[in-house]
């Protein structure tokens, strides 16, 4: 066999065998790869207003006021401190985010019914709440009842009517079900996911 044809023949086979490895590795399922919470997954997924400063996850270092599950465990975790003052008054502002990245349908459900169990009662109250149950079809009726939003999301105010120093707080959720292809590329992930962003804020007084 002349020489150049030798090196065709295993070159050939060489791209063979690369290309049923890459088969292989196609197949096999993946999960989501989150390296950096405080790179392209904070630029992302995360709002505007968020908390971007990446931190270890501690159960302890969220207020009970807040009543959040300890598991799951939030994929990343942010918190941000910042000491404003009004009125002559000095507050220490901690906001939080929890973001939970590839979170089962089930995990996300508990979750959003253990904030809404929370804010249930006073001195909760509403911000605004785009996540509410979609009305039930009347028998024989013809309108379509209300679709649910694409992200449902909800937030209220803890102890807004409270004096200036009383603790006052704010609580809300986001939930992607799961985020568009372009979301999970931009953000680094293998395939679209369930993204649920959870916030908190909590104002006291400095002491």
């Amino acid at each position: 066999m002349p020489r150049s044809l030798h090196r065709a023949c295993v070159a050939a086979s060489a791209v063979v065998v690369v290309a049923i490895a890459l088969s292989g590795c196609t197949q096999a399922p993946t999960g989501p790869r989150v390296n950096d919470c405080s790179g392209v997954i904070s630029k992302v997924l995360l709002t505007d207003d968020s908390g971007t400063t990446a931190t270890k996850y501690n159960s302890a270092d969220v207020p009970k006021v807040f009543n959040l599950p300890s598991t799951p465990a939030p994929t990343c975790y942010y918190s941000t401190i910042t000491t404003p003052s009004q009125a002559g008054v000095a507050y220490v502002d901690t906001h939080r985010t929890l973001l939970y990245v590839g979170l089962s349908d089930s995990d996300a459900k508990a979750i959003i019914a253990s904030i809404r169990k929370t804010v249930s009662v006073k001195p909760w109250t509403l911000r605004y709440d785009y996540d509410t149950p979609a009305p039930t079809a009347t028998p024989g009726a013809t309108s379509t009842p209300t679709a649910r939003p694409s992200t449902p999301s909800a937030r209220w105010y803890y102890n807004f009517a409270g004096s200036a120093t009383d603790d006052k707080g704010q609580l809300g959720y986001a939930l992607s079900e799961p985020i568009s292809q372009g979301t999970a590329l931009q953000a680094g992930l293998d395939k679209p996911v369930n993204v649920l962003r959870v916030e908190t804020d909590l104002r006291q007084v400095k002491k």
